[in-house]
């Protein structure tokens, strides 16, 4: 097992830079295989109150973690929210980060396609219309709408029909969207081979559902690890590929500094 020391968390904001060597911080940073933004919650101690009021809602917020040698961002988004309680002598700044920006007011009715539009070009022109930068588009096969499609609703909805309808998936991970097939992989540079000595924590937990099945993994934390990561995985009751479809990195200075995954064969 990797020796879980030397934890490095670094929180970028405001143009300021929260280390966890001087504050104490923790979090969640969620991620998932559908178009809807995920929400993080980042914990920081005792900021003082000026500090607190630089940090505006819709600033852009990084957060880099690993260990000492080795860190890498695992979160990039948006401020959502921010407030500060006390518990006892301490205040505590929670604040809310979505994975891009607030898409749920963005709407369009009944926006018409002719006849023998391809499905490629509905997405690219919803993505362009709401400035959604694509990092990878990559369809299992291209839909073309004979009758034409008319366009109406939530964006992120309207994309994520059209893609089911070419039987891919859609994402949005680090404020990029992302249109490809998990299965496929992001190229060698997106596998892991986890196992004990590389962070694997416990037994994979089986699952099985109508739609697929695989492991419930749980690693240290690994920010090499996102939706549709590949991991080779090497344990007692499973060894093989598996593709990440959803998971969560959840980190604190004392407590939990771990990457859970939930992986499809």
């Amino acid at each position: 097992m990797m020796a879980n020391f030397g934890r490095v968390v670094e929180v970028m904001v405001a143009g300021m830079t929260f280390s966890m060597d001087n504050f104490a911080i923790e979090g969640t940073v969620p991620f998932d295989s559908d178009p809807l933004p995920n929400e993080s919650e980042i914990k920081i101690w005792n900021l003082t109150a000026a500090t607190v009021n630089k940090i505006k809602r819709n600033d852009t917020l990084v957060v880099n973690a690993g260990y000492k040698g080795d860190v890498g961002v695992i979160l990039h988004g948006f401020v959502s929210s921010v407030q500060t309680v006390r518990e006892g002598v301490d205040r505590i700044t929670r604040i809310k980060v979505i994975d891009s920006e607030d898409l749920s007011e963005r709407t369009f009715k009944d926006v018409s396609y002719k006849e023998g539009t391809l499905a490629s070009y509905i997405i690219r022109a919803m993505a362009g219309q709401i400035g959604l930068p694509i990092a990878q588009f990559e369809l299992v096969q291209d839909y073309r709408y004979m009758d034409g499609y008319t366009a109406s609703g939530e964006v992120t909805e309207i994309i994520s029909k059209v893609a089911e309808d070419c039987k891919t998936s859609v994402y949005i991970n680090k404020g990029k969207l992302y249109v490809r097939n998990l299965k496929r992989g992001r190229g060698e540079d997106h596998l892991f081979k986890l196992n004990e000595s590389t962070g694997l924590i416990g037994v994979p937990e089986y699952q099985d559902d109508e739609d697929s099945k695989g492991y419930q993994i749980t690693s240290q934390l690994q920010y090499r690890i996102t939706t549709a990561s590949v991991i080779d995985l090497s344990s007692e009751d499973f060894t093989g590929r598996l593709y990440v479809r959803s998971g969560s990195h959840t980190f604190s200075r004392t407590g939990d500094f771990v990457t859970s995954v939930e992986a499809i064969l």
